[in-house]
């Protein structure tokens, strides 16, 4: 079985060829990636373009080892859209990224979410609750699963376990369209095995957030969360090749 890291970036515009190695090391030898450049809370159109040109190259770099999503503002409407489309349709993207413009649940990112529910894409969303330092619009555990719960055929990855894992885990528990991701400097073995326990495994997916983190470290806090090897193989990539294979269909 192929291992999958269903979270990821670019690094300065490029895929480290490095990581590739080391993740075939690992067992990991497919990455999902998109680009927020600079990390820029709200980037203009242009810029949200240009960054995923750029990703649409990386992948041509590595065909065997990355797909991409498409990172998208939706406060800029039907261009976010066509932009979205376009990536998808002619590139061959397989989710969208949704970070800190807008928040989940706007109505402003209706549309892309009702694009998504019809190409059956991973919307890998950002969500991280913090007592200081929050972004205006980052979104929380809260924001995810309302989303969800009006865009049912969406299929939703929240990242870093909603960034404050058991309260985020219990917002999302009865909404069976969102499924976590493992990656985030507070996410320990102890913080998957809870995810796992309260969600099941097939809701519980592998994400390191690279090339800001270290890809064996994120590895081992899943391989130390004391889960049965059948669980384990569902987290590091079974059910994302489920996903992908519904992508493309």
């Amino acid at each position: 079985m192929t291992g999958i890291d269903a979270h990821t970036h670019l690094d300065d515009g490029r895929f480290d060829p490095d990581v590739i190695r080391r993740g075939a090391g690992l067992g990991i030898d497919l990455f999902l990636c998109s680009n927020i450049g600079a990390f820029v809370a709200h980037p203009s159109l242009d810029e949200v373009r240009e960054m995923n040109r750029v990703l649409v190259g990386e992948l041509a770099q590595h065909p065997d080892h990355l797909r991409g999503y498409c990172y998208v503002n939706p406060r800029y409407g039907r261009d976010s859209l066509d932009d979205l489309r376009r990536n998808v349709e002619e590139h061959g993207m397989i989710g969208i990224k949704l970070w800190i413009a807008t928040l989940a649940d706007d109505p402003l990112s209706d549309p892309i979410l009702e694009y998504a529910a019809e190409h059956r894409l991973i919307v890998l969303a950002h969500a991280w609750r913090k007592t200081v330092g929050g972004f205006p619009y980052e979104s929380t555990a809260e924001h995810i699963a309302a989303a969800a719960r009006r865009h049912p055929d969406v299929r939703f990855l929240m990242a870093h376990l909603g960034g404050q894992t058991d309260s985020a885990i219990n917002t999302v528990r009865d909404v069976p369209n969102v499924a976590v991701d493992t990656s985030g400097t507070i996410i320990g073995s102890g913080e998957v095995a809870l995810a796992v326990d309260r969600l099941g495994a097939d809701r519980v997916v592998f994400g390191s957030d690279l090339h800001h983190v270290d890809l064996s470290a994120n590895v081992g806090k899943v391989l130390g969360a004391g889960l049965e090897p059948a669980v384990e193989q569902r987290i590091f990539g079974g059910t994302v090749a489920g996903w992908l294979a519904e992508v493309a269909a």
